[in-house]
């Protein structure tokens, strides 16, 4: 009888699930909006990374997960401009 040593995996973090969450606004928004790829267009992971940041600057506040990526966005484009 072999006895496995693999360790149940942990449910997500709510800073995970927060991040799933901006995951899965961003691939719908890319979907719907494929135009939005131009070269001024900050790449998806600066992106991922900036909404992470405000999500964190701001308590980690639920519930505002489009606001937080479309912040980020706006706030790359104006750095990059």
């Amino acid at each position: 009888m072999k006895i496995s040593t693999d360790k149940t995996p942990s449910p997500p973090s709510s800073g995970q699930r927060a991040l799933n969450s901006i995951q899965n606004v961003i691939a719908k928004a890319t979907r719907h909006n494929p135009s939005k790829t131009g070269k001024a267009t900050p790449s998806w992971e600066e992106i991922e990374t900036k909404a992470y940041e405000i999500w964190l600057s701001r308590g980690q506040e639920q519930g505002n997960d489009q606001a937080h990526w479309f912040e980020a966005e706006r706030q790359l484009r104006q750095r990059s401009a």
